[in-house]
């Protein structure tokens, strides 16, 4: 009878130490340096008409506080496919991590600082919703829906007179340009 129970405070303690040892939590967000690269591609429209899309890449570097929490400054570059025109935004950026533990997460994003274009510079805001997707390294990939606002950007119409004798033009005046995209991004 001794020995059954020795044989079973035995195994007990070897199952209690398993256990102890895989609940570590393998997906936790690491405090620290954190940096970010983000593409995307979405829609843009202006306060006249739908303009096409824009086309956008940044990158983000700061400090993740705590496991929730990242705060950071970053620069970005955007290529509007049609009329939209070069921008190059810069940004202070705030990031939330709803479930740090888990593999799939939900986050929210926030940006604000100003952009520059080729012809004049104004305030620019983000913000973003989206799902992180851990993995037992430092690195995790998110991916997001964005709403981006540029203020009184300077771009360039073409308009064209095909049934008058008029010529063509060129027109550059100032739009709110709007922007939601689908942002895909690699964390480390």
């Amino acid at each position: 009878m001794k020995k059954t129970i020795v044989a079973l405070a035995i195994v007990l303690m070897t199952i209690t130490s398993f256990a102890q040892e895989n609940n570590e939590k393998p997906f936790r967000v690491p405090s620290g340096y954190k940096g970010f690269l983000e593409t995307g591609l979405g829609g843009v429209w202006n306060q006249y008409s739908v303009d096409g899309y824009l086309y956008s890449i940044s990158t983000t570097h700061g400090y993740q506080f705590n496991d929730k929490v990242f705060a950071g400054l970053g620069v970005g570059y955007g290529v509007g496919i049609f009329s939209s025109p070069k921008l190059i935004p810069f940004y202070g950026s705030f990031r939330y991590v709803f479930l740090p533990t888990k593999k799939a997460s939900p986050v929210v994003r926030a940006r604000a600082g100003a952009y520059y274009s080729m012809k004049n510079f104004g305030p620019y805001g983000d913000v973003g919703v989206g799902v992180r997707f851990a993995t037992k390294s430092r690195i995790a990939f998110n991916l997001m829906a964005t709403y981006s606002y540029y203020h009184n950007v300077t771009v360039t119409h073409y308009h064209s007179n095909f049934m008058t004798m008029y010529p063509s033009y060129y027109e550059d005046r100032q739009d709110n340009i709007s922007n939601v995209s689908l942002v895909f991004s690699l964390e480390w």
